[in-house]
């Protein structure tokens, strides 16, 4: 019954899609459009790969559609809405209006769901790139087959010989991809990548998994013509993407790192980047977000507790969910952990006890908010920034 129904919404979601086409004057037609999905690290490659374009067509001819920024041209606008792939509505608004500002390229970031659900029809690739596919979502797509069928919908957007740049050592990335429609595949190039490939790739960016990010939209750019100098200047640019492994020095002589970890694959990755960077303590501050997948939470503090010394759980997004049942799944994770832990609910305070904590040489790690500027708490959209209460913190210990 629930497939029944979610099949006749993504009918309506395909109509709707075409229908604000229409009302916007179809601008996609007029823009060179380039496709972005992956469990982790779109945002940096979408941002990225806008940053290769602006160099290579200027400031004024690239948009970008991510989960952290809009561009329009010269233009930047903070997205507040916390949604990846936002309302088809929106999507055109925005293209018309970067049509209308003069911009002839952009890249737009594309979630499992807005694939799944044909919330971007119409819209025609010059390439695009599928970064990785780990478990997240499932509360929604309910088996990782389902999943990476969804995000390799992808392909099916990219014009006639459009590449296609793909995680080879990725076992969900390969199957969605080797599960496609032999229509599909004859008229896509692939271009396989792996993580080894990206050893050597210089980025300004902080951690191997950003060098994958990096080499993905170069490839993509590389593929599409665009001249080595200009993907050179555009890597060089980006030295940092704000809520994403973002560096803070503390009085102490500890650092702090912002990010955006949700899923058990980022967490992975980033601390054990971060185990790597210190021989002092490192303390994580973390919570789960609410409407999102459930069987991670567990998980996730599992992994965190392989890398740090001592772990704080605290509020993030719950949104309308338990917030009790939030931390009990994800103290479950931490039943057999031999560091000491606590919860310290307000999010305020378990950054305090953190900062306060650490010492010259150590780590504190915030992860889950990255960026955002609001939390959503039931219904209320909270003003919050976790870099902003930081340094609030910093200012009151100095």
């Amino acid at each position: 019954m629930k497939e029944a129904y979610q099949w006749l919404k993504n009918v309506y979601h395909y109509f709707q899609a075409q229908a604000w086409r229409a009302r916007y004057g179809w601008p996609d037609r007029k823009l060179t459009i380039h496709g972005v999905t992956g469990t982790n690290g779109k945002t940096t490659t979408s941002i990225v790969l806008g940053s290769i374009l602006r160099a290579a067509h200027g400031r004024d001819k690239v948009g970008l559609i991510t989960t952290e920024v809009f561009w329009f041209g010269e233009q930047e606008q903070t997205n507040a809405t916390h949604m990846t792939s936002v309302d088809a509505r929106i999507v055109f608004q925005y293209f018309r209006r970067m049509v209308d500002q003069g911009v002839t390229h952009v890249v737009l970031e594309m979630t499992s769901h807005a694939l799944h659900q044909h919330r971007l029809a119409g819209v025609r690739l010059v390439g695009a790139i599928l970064l990785n596919i780990q478990h997240e979502h499932l509360d929604y797509h309910k088996t990782m087959s389902a999943y990476a069928a969804a995000k390799a919908r992808i392909a099916r957007y990219l014009a006639p010989t459009a590449p296609l740049i793909a995680k080879r050592d990725d076992e969900w990335v390969e199957r969605g991809v080797s599960a496609l429609p032999s229509s599909v595949m004859s008229q896509s190039q692939v271009v396989w990548f792996a993580s080894k490939d990206a050893h050597d790739i210089a980025t300004p960016l902080p951690g191997d998994f950003n060098q994958e990010n990096v080499l993905a939209a170069s490839l993509l750019a590389e593929k599409l013509g665009v001249a080595e100098s200009a993907i050179e200047e555009g890597v060089a640019t980006v030295t940092h993407i704000p809520g994403r492994v973002e560096w803070l020095a503390a009085p102490s002589g500890a650092r702090v790192v912002i990010d955006f970890a949700l899923t058990p694959y980022s967490y992975e990755r980033l601390f054990a980047y971060l185990r790597r960077e210190t021989d002092g303590k490192l303390f994580a501050v973390f919570g789960a977000a609410g409407r999102r997948d459930k069987e991670k939470r567990p998980v996730i503090s599992k992994i965190v507790a392989k890398y740090a010394d001592e772990i704080v759980i605290t509020q993030d997004e719950p949104y309308d969910d338990p917030e009790e049942e939030i931390y009990s799944q994800l103290e479950a994770g931490l039943t057999d952990a031999t560091i000491p832990w606590q919860r310290i609910e307000d999010r305020r305070e378990a950054m305090k006890y953190a900062i306060d904590k650490a010492a010259s040489g150590d780590i504190v790690a915030i992860t889950g908010m990255g960026n955002f500027d609001v939390r959503m708490v039931g219904t209320k959209a909270i003003p919050w920034k976790d870099k902003e209460v930081v340094q609030e913190l910093f200012a009151e210990r100095a």
